[in-house]
This record gives structure tokens, C-alpha cells and sequence, in this order.
């Protein structure tokens, strides 16, 4: 069952048990069942607007201000007040509460919410039980467990007469406590045997301005912080360094005309390297710690990818590029500094490894690094010589930025394996890992010789828009709200668009429909984000990949119930799934490292007469041309877009100006593929290709940050829905993080 509620007291987990009922003025609601029972004729409740509906239950009679709400339905979260709106707004339909003053549920402005209406808790096997308390039991009495074990139950079978407010209060204490007592005799079975290793002390903002600053880093002694700051005047990121107590910045560079980012202090602390960023090109610099001369070291292959750090004797960096054109795959080198020469470093890996992001443990004996492409990562470590390559993580999922604890044995990371950015520590020899209970926080970095950790604080807003193809003027929000929008897909009749939304306080999908102007959740799964929608040929359906820690599994959702199935199974981390041309088959696509992942076709899921079948090797992103009956997709070795019948035949590559690092920014339309090129940190291209003709030609430039490269062509091709980056306002963040146990 989907709800959640914050666990302040212990009748919280028997308020959502699946036989519960509640009698609401003139309702009876199924929790379990998510519904009405009284209308049946009404979809069903979702899980946030049932668990808002408990909270004011147990403070019947009793206002309960927003906030509580909020931290309680949705703890844990960062929720927008929106989802709050819409839960009482679901609550009130659900009731027929349309009357002045309300029936059921009363507003107190700019306070909170008070149910008003009688409830009685209906519980039990028989149907449910009509809960009576003592004679002598008044409302506000002191209740203790032996008293609320004394209230008599009688049959639901014939309700007794309706008794005033103050009584049916008191009806409901006596229940909720004898619950209570039940509860606190449970809660032993489920208390967790061990301690967290970590404890998190002194979270603070390092920077608060106007703006925003990205990728910290912080000197060898934990003294000073280099980070970059987009410059309002040059429009460009500039590189600055300070105390990390309250001091003044000072810039590391006089040059103003390209993006600087990605300081590395030098293991002494008196240098630090970075990159600059132009139009077309990446270079790489060392500066001066305290700024002066720079001294160029040479070009860099792809900023994308070019993630680095020093090496102990302060000679090399460390980075990932790809040895040759026939090589894709990327692999660890060293970049000599006096030299300019690089080598590839020698260690275990298959061709088609990924490996990005390496940074030496702080007494230079181990390694880590990324071994796969966002999101499917996790952390690797090796010995320094190469040896000893061994798996650490096993999140499978997008990390954002990790970095070495002083102890040599643990690293602090950034992960959206539960949703959101946040923080977990992992012990490279247990693989142990613990969450730090830090959210909106990304690539951190720790202190080499002590507990200080900084990191990004996220304070971005990525918003569902709808752009008329050469009027940026006509740029408009389709869906207001504070969260963040992501992957959205238009359905075959242009109607509505189906996306990803964290405006619940967890991602989930969401549908806009353009008629209505209205914007309904469609799942609402409780720590498990769902992500990359497909719509069915009919517009009926959709699937979509359901999170659940390291698992990934494709889920259909009917658009008329919201009732869902699971296609895959168990073992399979789905990427991401479409449907076939014919009924009853989908297209699957299977992580695995490096070519292992695969695209399946599955007729019949989920029933003894499924089949599987590969289809590619290697996949990365694949779309169909249901009218064509054609498959175009990227995958792992491939030159570029590939192309294939349904039917049958072999491939053939449609461009090399799509490969699989672009991920999802390409889509079929119309039979010909829109792409986006030329990205930049704040532009891009949008491009049209013909694969019939090869006629490539320019769309339009988008002078914009996009983070989420995924779209959708509304019919005729004249405008498009994204959902670029609308607000940025990133700081830089420090916590001490420190082994339990100690001070």
C-alpha cells in the first residue's frame, strides 16, 4: 500500500493496515483498498491524500497547520506546498465537500487544516468493528494503554446511535490507544541491531549570494575551498578560491571570456588545475593556488567526460578519454605534466568498460573511480598499480561526484539511487553502506587530513515547457509548480504529455492534458521513482521504469485506474522499455556491464507463455518507427545511429553525429530523427535528419541550460516540450562527518 506517514507515534503503522476502515461523516473509506466505499463510482484515493486523511484523523476536531502536514505525509522529503493543495482537494471531491461552511474538512487560513466531520475507526475481521469507549471516558481524559484496552468492541453489524462530537473524540482517543499499546509491544521486532558508523554534525552553507557556485574543492589541509561562480557581468563561470571560515573570494584567473570550472587542489596545496571551456573547445590549465601565471597543459577530448584529479607525487593527472576513434569506450590514463605525454594505465577491464572519475586515496595506495555511464554507475576501486580491480557499490545508479575520507578505507558519495540527489558513505572492503540523511546534495569532497566535507547544494528547477520552434518570446510553463519536471512524452493524439515530477516530494509520473488544462499524479509509489514514460499505440496505457534501491523494474500504468503490472522480472535492471508493432510484445531494454546490456523483445510478459529474444547488443537508446516498422537505437561499439527492420535484415548506420553519449536528446518524428548537437553548458542545437536522404538541417539554437536532454515534436513539428533548467541558484555546502563513537 501506498502510504506514508511520519511515525510520531506509534498507532501510525496499524492506521495503515490493509483491513483498516474509517467512517467519515457520512463516508466509509477502504484504506487499504484506497477507496470510498460509500461512492463507488469515484477512482481510487491516492496514498498521500489517504495518509493526510489519518493525520487528520488522529487530530480530530483539532487544527493541524501545514507544516505538519508536510513533514509528516511526506518526512524525509522536501515536498512543495502544492502536493499538499492537492491532497485536500482530492479528499474534498472524495466527500462531496462543496457546501459553505465545509462538511468535512475546514480551512484555517494561513494556518492549516481541521477535520470537522464525526469518525468512527472501523477495524477488524468480521467486516470491522464499531469502536465504544467507557461511560465515564470524556474527551482530553488522561488514557493509558490499560484504560484504552478496556473500551468494548461491538459488531459494525448495527452502528449505534450517532453520539455528539465530544463523545465520538473520546471514541476515537480510547481506540488509538489501545492501538497504541499493541504497537509499542511490536515496535521491539522491528528496531534496527546496528548503529550507523558515521554521524553528520555542523551541516552549514558555505555560501549564500545571489547566483550560483559549483564543484568544490578543498585544499590538501581542509583550510581553503576552490569552487566556480557564475560571473553576472561576463555570463561565464569563473574560478575563485577562499577560507573556509568567513572571508572574502579571490579570482584565480583575469581571463573572462570562457567557462572555467572543475578546480583540483595539487596533493602540496600550491596549485590547481582546471578546465576551460569555449565555444568548440576544452582546455586544460594549472594556476597558482592563491591565482598568478597559468600554464597551459594541452586540449582536452570531451568536457563531457573529462573528470580528473592528481596523482600523489603531484607529476600527472588521472583522467578517462577514449584511446582512438575504433575505441569508444572510455579508460583511465595519466597526463604527464612536464611531458604533455599520456599513458594508458594498466588494469583489468573489458573493451567495452566505461571507467570516469578517478581520484587516489589519500595515502596513494588505492583508486576509485565510476565504472558505467550515468545512470548505471557504481564505484570501483583497484590498487594503485592497477591491481586488485574490484566492485564496491552496488547501486547501479547515477553518482554524482565521490571522494576519499581520511581514512583510506571509506568514500563519501553523491547517488539518485533513491530519487533525489543525496549523500551515503560506503566502506570500500564491506561494500557497507550508509545513508547520511542529507538530500538535495551533490559532488562532494572531503578533507584529506581531517572530517570536513563540502559539497553542491542543489537549488535547481527543471520546468515542463512547451517552445514555438524560432520565437523564444513564446517560451511558456505548461504545468506551474515548485518542483522539478523531467523526460516529458507526448501521447499519439497530441493531447496529453506524460513526465517525471518530483512536485510530490518523490519523482513519480505525472499527466498534462491540454484540453483541461490539468496536470493529475499518476503513480504515487512511495520511495520508488518512476522514469522514462512510452505511451501504447492507442493512448491508453503507459510503461515506464520503476526505481526500488538497486532494482529496476517496467511497470504499465492504465491511464483510466492508475492500476499498474509488472513486466519484467525479477532480476532484470531495466533501462528503459517501449512498446512493439505487435500486441502483446514490448521492447526491453536490460543493463549489464558493458555488451552484456541488451535489448529484448518480451511477447506475452508476465504469463508461462512469455518469449524473449535479443534484438542488440550492447544498447544504449533505441526508438521505433511503428509506421516504418523500423528500430533505430545507439549501443556500445557502434559508429553512430544504427537502423534495422522489425521484420527482419541487417543494420546500417543512419549518422556518426549520434552516438550513444548523447543518451535520450533524439527522438523519431514523422519518420525522420530530431537530435539535439553542438550542447554547451548554456546552448545547444536542435537538428532535423532525413535517414531517407541524409538531409541534415538546423532546427533552431536554444540559448538555455538544459540538464535533461530528453523532449518530445508537438504535430507539424512547430514547437517542442522540454523541460529546461528555469531556476539556478546552487551553493556550496560543508558538514563534519565523523566515525560514531568518537568525541
Amino acid at each position: 500500500m501506498n502510504l506514508h506517514v511520519s511515525p510520531q507515534r506509534a498507532t501510525d503503522q496499524l492506521l495503515t493496515q490493509s483491513n483498516l476502515r474509517l467512517r467519515v461523516g457520512e463516508h466509509v473509506v477502504d484504506v487499504g483498498a484506497l477507496r470510498v466505499v460509500t461512492r463507488p463510482e469515484l477512482p481510487r484515493l491516492t496514498g498521500k491524500a489517504v495518509a493526510v486523511l489519518i493525520e487528520l484523523v488522529r487530530h480530530a476536531g483539532s487544527t493541524v497547520t501545514r507544516d505538519e502536514l508536510l513533514d509528516r505525509v511526506w518526512t524525509g522529503r522536501l515536498p512543495t506546498p502544492d502536493v499538499l493543495n492537492q491532497a485536500i482537494k482530492e479528499l474534498r471531491r472524495a466527500f462531496a465537500d462543496d457546501r459553505k461552511p465545509p462538511q468535512y474538512i475546514e480551512t484555517i487560513p494561513k494556518v492549516g487544516y481541521r477535520l470537522v466531520a464525526t469518525v468512527l475507526v472501523l477495524d477488524g475481521p468480521a467486516g470491522g468493528v464499531f469502536v465504544e469507549a467507557p461511560d465515564d471516558l470524556q474527551a482530553g481524559d488522561a488514557v493509558d494503554g490499560e484504560a484504552g484496552a478496556a473500551a468494548v468492541a461491538a459488531p459494525l453489524a448495527e452502528p449505534a446511535p450517532r453520539r455528539t462530537s465530544r463523545t465520538l473524540l473520546s471514541v476515537v482517543a480510547a481506540a488509538l490507544v489501545a492501538l497504541a499499546a499493541l504497537a509499542a509491544a511490536l515496535a521491539g521486532w522491528f528496531t534496527p541491531s546496528s548503529r550507523p558508523t558515521w554521524r553528520v554534525e555542523d551541516v552549514h552553507a558555505l555560501t549564500s549570494d545571489p547566483g550560483s557556485e559549483y564543484r568544490p574543492h578543498l585544499s590538501p589541509d581542509g583550510s581553503r575551498v576552490a569552487f566556480s561562480v557564475f560571473d553576472p557581468e561576463s555570463k561565464f563561470e569563473r574560478l575563485v578560491v577562499r577560507s573556509v571560515e568567513p572571508s572574502r573570494t579571490i579570482r584565480l584567473t583575469s581571463t573572462g571570456t570562457a567557462i572555467e570550472g572543475l578546480p583540483m587542489w595539487s596533493p602540496d596545496g600550491t596549485r590547481i588545475a582546471f578546465e576551460r571551456l569555449g565555444v568548440g573547445y576544452c582546455e586544460m590549465f594549472v594556476v597558482p593556488g592563491l591565482g598568478g601565471n597559468e600554464r597551459k597543459i594541452g586540449p582536452c577530448q570531451d568536457y563531457n567526460f573529462n573528470i580528473f584529479d592528481w596523482t600523489p607525487d603531484g607529476r600527472s593527472l588521472i583522467f578517462a578519454e577514449r584511446p582512438d576513434p575504433a575505441q569508444q569506450a572510455l579508460a583511465l590514463s595519466l597526463w604527464n605534466l612536464d611531458s604533455g605525454e599520456k599513458q594508458r594505465l594498466p588494469y583489468a577491464r573489458a573493451a567495452d568498460d566505461e571507467d570516469i572519475d578517478a581520484h587516489y586515496s589519500p595515502d596513494g595506495r588505492l583508486i576509485a573511480f565510476r565504472r558505467g555511464l550515468s545512470p548505471y554507475s557504481d564505484i570501483w576501486v583497484m590498487r594503485a598499480d592497477g591491481s586488485d580491480v574490484r566492485r564496491v557499490t552496488q547501486v547501479s545508479a547515477s553518482i554524482r561526484g565521490h571522494a576519499w575520507m581520511s581514512d583510506n578505507r571509506s568514500i563519501v558519495f553523491s547517488s539518485t539511487w533513491s530519487g533525489s540527489p543525496a549523500m551515503y558513505v560506503v566502506d570500500v572492503d564491506t561494500g557497507e553502506m550508509q545513508p547520511l540523511s542529507v538530500g538535495k546534495a551533490q559532488y562532494p569532497h572531503a578533507s584529506r587530513s581531517g572530517d570536513l566535507v563540502v559539497y553542491e547544494i542543489t537549488r535547481t528547477q527543471d520546468r515542463l515547457k512547451l517552445l514555438p520552434i524560432g520565437d523564444m518570446a513564446g517560451l511558456r510553463v505548461l504545468s506551474p509548480s515548485t518542483g522539478s519536471d523531467y523526460a516529458p512524452a507526448l501521447s499519439p493524439d497530441a493531447g496529453r504529455v506524460v513526465f517525471s515530477s518530483d512536485r510530490s516530494g518523490q519523482l513519480q509520473l505525472w499527466l498534462h492534458d491540454f484540453a483541461a488544462k490539468t496536470t493529475v499524479q499518476l503513480t504515487d509509489d512511495v520511495d520508488k521513482p518512476v522514469l522514462f514514460a512510452r505511451w501504447s499505440e492507442d493512448g491508453t496505457r503507459v510503461v515506464a521504469v520503476q526505481r526500488e534501491g538497486a532494482r529496476r523494474r517496467l511497470v504499465e500504468v492504465d491511464l483510466a485506474s492508475h492500476r499498474q503490472r509488472v513486466l519484467s522480472r525479477p532480476d532484470d535492471v531495466v533501462m528503459f522499455g517501449d512498446y512493439d508493432v505487435e500486441a502483446d510484445s514490448y521492447l526491453v531494454a536490460v543493463h549489464g556491464a558493458g555488451r552484456s546490456s541488451k535489448l529484448l523483445r518480451i511477447e506475452h510478459a508476465g504469463t508461462p507463455q512469455e518469449a524473449r529474444s535479443v534484438l542488440v547488443d550492447g544498447i544504449e537508446q533505441a526508438q521505433v518507427d511503428r509506421k516504418a516498422r523500423v528500430l533505430y537505437y545507439t549501443a556500445e561499439g557502434a559508429p553512430g545511429l544504427m537502423r534495422r527492420e522489425l521484420d527482419g535484415g541487417a543494420e546500417r548506420l543512419v549518422t556518426p553525429a549520434i552516438t550513444p553519449d548523447l543518451g535520450g536528446g533524439w527522438r523519431v518524428v514523422d519518420g525522420r530523427i530530431w537530435y539535439f548537437a553542438e550542447l554547451g553548458i548554456r546552448n545547444a542545437a536542435l537538428r532535423e535528419l532525413d535517414p531517407a536522404t541524409g538531409a541534415d538541417r538546423l532546427v533552431t539554437r536554444l540559448d538555455l541550460l538544459i540538464g535533461d536532454v530528453s523532449f518530445s515534436v508537438m504535430p507539424g513539428g512547430g514547437a517542442i516540450l522540454f523541460a529546461p533548467v528555469d531556476i539556478e541558484d546552487t551553493d556550496i555546502g560543508a558538514l563534519r562527518l565523523v566515525r560514531a563513537g568518537t568525541r
